[in-house]
């Protein structure tokens, strides 16, 4: 398959599902997958539940798409297996606990997450995650490892799991935007067809800024869709062997339009004009080019998609991704945030 044929099929495949989610997500009954019942009230006879969320199905799957993105890219490249499985974990730990941890010091809440704190972890920590690799490789008897190639796989590969995961602030609520009465006339006026409106007293944006049933600017499915676009632009650079070009496009998008995009946001953010997650990606704009100018670039290294592709589809690969999924799941699906009452009965016409 040519490079050109398989991203055009990519992008074929997720414009319409996509575009789907942007209309469904935010209404109220897309919020809350399942309860569990857990404990029986004894005061009223209910049983009080933990909630599973489509936040957490769509935060996992969105992850687990960008791990597999970045599973094809390097397999494209030849990597061994067992180096892909062990940047991913690395890497991925890494953020994960960054996601929480940076947010609770900016924010100060306890149940809340950060993707584009999660990003600048990851920026920083491939680079030693590769050179711990470098010197493992000669013991394991695999070929060394460029930076900027596997800089460029992250890039790429952290966009199109943003494009898919940030379709879980749809469905909680969070990450919103500002109210298009808050907007000048001629903003306005180009937002109100996108506007989006989110139903439900249990989203964020109704018990956090009272904004169910209002119209703001539709600023989560305006970034899902523009990181799917770069990613998959940022993919082809990278099939077609240009990889500065692709690292660079991915990662100065990435952290540009998390500075940007916070001007069009109404969530609370910490504190001050220009919040700590743009602080960071300042820095890692800056962190980014100078990396883009002085690592490693893999020239001469070639790209072979079905060898990715071949790499993708074994059976361990497959096994890790879905242990990924699960946990991820775990991790993130379980509500902290919203409780259930649940009562059960016997259907008369069945007895």
């Amino acid at each position: 398959m040519s490079n050109s044929l398989f991203i055009l099929i990519l992008g074929l495949t997720l414009l319409p599902l996509l575009l789907w989610a942007y209309t469904v997500l935010p209404r109220e009954k897309w919020q809350i997958i399942a309860a569990i019942p857990t404990k029986k009230g004894e005061a009223d006879g209910c049983w009080h539940g933990t909630n599973l969320t489509y936040y957490g199905a769509l935060l996992a799957s969105g992850s687990l798409f960008g791990a597999m993105a970045f599973f094809l890219l390097l397999g494209a490249l030849s990597i061994p297996m067992w180096a892909i499985l062990a940047l991913i974990l690395g890497v991925m730990g890494c953020s994960v606990a960054a996601a929480k941890l940076l947010a609770v010091a900016v924010e100060k809440k306890q149940n809340t997450f950060t993707v584009g704190g999660a990003a600048i972890i990851g920026l920083l920590s491939m680079p030693p995650a590769v050179a711990v690799y470098n010197s493992l490789a000669p013991a394991w008897a695999a070929p060394p490892l460029a930076l900027i190639p596997v800089m460029a796989a992250l890039s790429a590969a952290y966009l199109l799991g943003e494009g898919i995961g940030r379709l879980a602030c749809l469905s909680f609520g969070c990450c919103y935007g500002k109210p298009l009465s808050e907007l000048g006339p001629r903003t306005r006026r180009f937002f109100t067809p996108f506007a989006a409106t989110f139903h439900g007293p249990t989203k964020k944006i109704a018990y956090a800024s009272g904004l169910a049933g209002v119209g703001v600017v539709p600023i989560q499915a305006i970034t899902s869709l523009l990181s799917v676009t770069i990613g998959l632009a940022a993919m082809y650079l990278f099939l077609e062997g240009y990889f500065r070009s692709a690292f660079l496009l991915a990662a100065l998008f990435a952290l540009g339009w998390r500075i940007l995009s916070e001007y069009f946001r109404a969530d609370y953010r910490g504190e001050g004009k220009f919040s700590a997650y743009q602080q960071m990606a300042l820095w890692g704009m800056g962190y980014c080019t100078l990396l883009a100018l002085y690592a490693n670039s893999g020239a001469g290294s070639r790209t072979d998609l079905n060898a990715g592709l071949a790499s993708l589809w074994s059976p361990a690969a497959l096994l890790f991704f879905q242990a990924l999924w699960l946990l991820l799941f775990i991790y993130t699906g379980f509500s902290s945030v919203t409780g259930a009452r649940l009562t059960f009965h016997v259907r008369e016409e069945k007895i």
